[in-house]
């Protein structure tokens, strides 16, 4: 059995919470060792309190099935050389 580790950290450091002036912004660290800034789309929650230049988790997603299907893409591809050949 597969086993996907993924650890997200947010500060709040001395921004307002309770009237939702906070920073969307956090990281996530993969069990790989790659690591990404994400935030709140800016088309959601409007900057400062998302970051344009981090990912939003619908980008995310998306990015996801898109790696998932060329992936899916390429052994079909792979495969279909090795049967050609003679």
């Amino acid at each position: 059995m597969s086993v996907y580790l993924a650890a997200i950290a947010w500060q709040r450091g001395e921004q307002r919470f309770v009237d939702n002036r906070y920073s969307r912004r956090h990281e996530v660290a993969f069990d790989g060792g790659a690591n990404l800034a994400l935030s709140s789309s800016p088309h959601n929650v409007r900057v400062p309190f998302s970051d344009p230049s981090a990912v939003d988790p619908e980008e995310l997603f998306v990015a996801s099935l898109a790696s998932c299907h060329i992936l899916w893409f390429l052994s079909i591809a792979a495969a279909a050389i090795v049967l050609a050949r003679p």
